[in-house]
């Protein structure tokens, strides 16, 4: 009997793991020239210019996700409809403020299909200030029609 219980509970386990893998949303290296159409351009933080934890998202407009900070509301600010271009220099203009920036990194934020949802542009520091260029740690999860995006500042990078 307590075998027949393990087998089930494993098939449980690796069915549950096996439907949130589904879900996965992920980040790919991007070049520019890929990025054409509509989007909402997503700010986040830099409340002040030596704020580390600053990252711009391009939201697919025509996408069926809508990508949300998990952030309170003042840490970001959405500007709706703005041509590729434009939301472009905005981000990259938005993610370089810190006097410590080197360049940004650009990705495609996808799903678990392999489908476009975002961009994301991501400021990278001057590695013998902080150890490393890359200082955040992002996460994004997918609930229903809703892409979550969660920032974090590494822990050495805090100190």
């Amino acid at each position: 009997m307590l075998p027949a219980v393990l087998v089930l509970f494993f098939a449980v386990v690796v069915t549950a793991c096996g439907i949130s893998l589904k879900q996965e949303i992920r980040t790919e290296d991007a070049s520019e020239k890929e990025i054409t159409g509509t989007y909402s351009l997503i700010l986040y933080s830099a409340m002040h210019e030596g704020d580390l934890e600053t990252l711009a998202i391009l939201a697919k407009e025509d996408s069926p996700y809508t990508i949300v900070p998990y952030a309170p509301e003042f840490d970001y600010k959405i500007i709706k409809h703005m041509p590729a271009k434009d939301a472009l220099a905005e981000a990259f203009s938005f993610t370089s403020r810190h006097p410590d920036f080197s360049r940004a990194q650009l990705a495609r934020i996808v799903d678990s299909s392999g489908r476009v949802i975002g961009y994301e542009i991501r400021p990278l520091y001057r590695a013998f200030r902080y150890g490393s260029p890359d200082v955040l740690d992002i996460h994004y999860w997918r609930k229903g029609d809703k892409v979550f995006v969660k920032i974090w500042i590494l822990r050495k990078e805090e100190r």
